[in-house]
């Protein structure tokens, strides 16, 4: 009987070394050698036995039950994060679960152009997959207590989704979204320019404003300080404006050409029918174009028009402005 008993402890013994070979080999060892990156996806309430079968069907584990123990010898089953996650095949059962517990969630690249509208943004970031473009146009638009919130000038957020690359998760909510990109443009909109700002008599939503129609009208980053010139100097002589962006911005999905029908439409934002700024920003506009609204060139110019290759040509009198524009018509055609 005593013989009976040492065999079944040795073999106990023995069966124990034998599980924790495995059990170090399992945790030196990734789920797969053929080189893949498998993506998917941790729900919100998802314990440590679901993950563990969720990474064996993937094929990213050997054995469910072995990363579940791993998750409880590491006492991180109250510590793994929902999100979207992107593994190597050759990631180690312990790397995986490194990830998961530090939320290093997959991240998707949205860049915002300079000069998109609030409805462009909405549109880049359905696109991503990352909200419905109905509902940032929503916060963006309508939701005033959101938009109050922000503490920003103006009744939309158009003017102040700075245009920058961004990486956000599927984790981030569509608020989330809209304040990064708030954050950047006060982070770019910097002390120094509130200040120069005040010099030149004009508030935080009048530079906003004329930089979105500079964005919308300047092509070559050298002529922004230009353009911004002209259209102080109208400014001072209490002229129009007359920014052809400016008549069609609050069209719903317009794509051009502007017609002069479209020019002599009553709108709070057509500077053709009304002088000064318009009611607020056209666009989301770039650091550059904020700088030369800021920083405007002293030029002796009234008028400008395309050249056709992304270039215009300055003039001081409507005569030769109207010279430039018969030069614009025949390149044209």
């Amino acid at each position: 009987m005593l013989y009976i008993g040492i065999s079944v402890t040795w073999f106990i013994v023995l069966a124990g070394i034998v599980y924790a070979f495995q059990f170090w080999l399992f945790l030196q060892l990734p789920g797969s050698t053929k080189p893949q990156v498998h993506e998917l996806s941790v729900a919100s309430g998802m314990g440590a036995a679901s993950i563990a079968h969720l990474l064996e069907s993937k094929g990213l584990v050997a054995d469910a039950r072995k990363f579940y123990l791993l998750c409880r010898l590491k006492k991180s089953g109250q510590k793994l994060k929902a999100g979207e996650y992107a593994f190597s095949s050759f990631s180690t059962p312990t790397q995986i679960l490194d990830q998961i517990v530090q939320g290093k969630v997959l991240l998707h690249r949205v860049t915002i152009p300079e000069g998109s509208t609030l409805v462009d943004v909405a549109a880049i970031v359905e696109q991503a997959g990352l909200g419905s473009a109905k509902e940032i146009i929503q916060l963006t638009t309508r939701d005033k207590e959101f938009i109050d919130s922000l503490d920003l000038p103006g009744d939309t957020l158009e003017g102040y989704l700075f245009p920058e690359t961004y990486y956000f998760s599927k984790t981030n909510n569509a608020k989330t979204i809209i304040k990064s990109m708030v954050r950047q443009f006060r982070i770019h909109f910097s002390k120094e320019w509130k200040e120069r700002a005040k010099e030149q008599g004009l508030s935080v939503q009048d530079v906003v404003i004329m930089a979105s129609i500079v964005e919308k009208e300047a092509v070559v980053d050298s002529e922004r300080p230009v353009i911004a010139g002209v259209f102080f100097n109208r400014l001072k002589l209490n002229m129009p404006l007359q920014s052809d962006p400016t008549a069609v911005y609050d069209l719903p999905d317009f794509s051009g050409p502007i017609t002069s029908e479209h020019l002599l439409r009553q709108s709070p934002y057509n500077t053709y029918q009304k002088k000064g700024l318009p009611v607020g920003p056209i666009c989301n506009p770039g650091a550059k174009s904020l700088q030369a609204v800021l920083y405007p060139q002293e030029v002796p110019y009234l008028y400008f028009v395309s050249n056709n290759d992304g270039t215009h040509r300055f003039s001081t009198t409507l005569e030769e402005h109207h010279k430039a524009v018969s030069i614009y018509r025949q390149n044209k055609n």
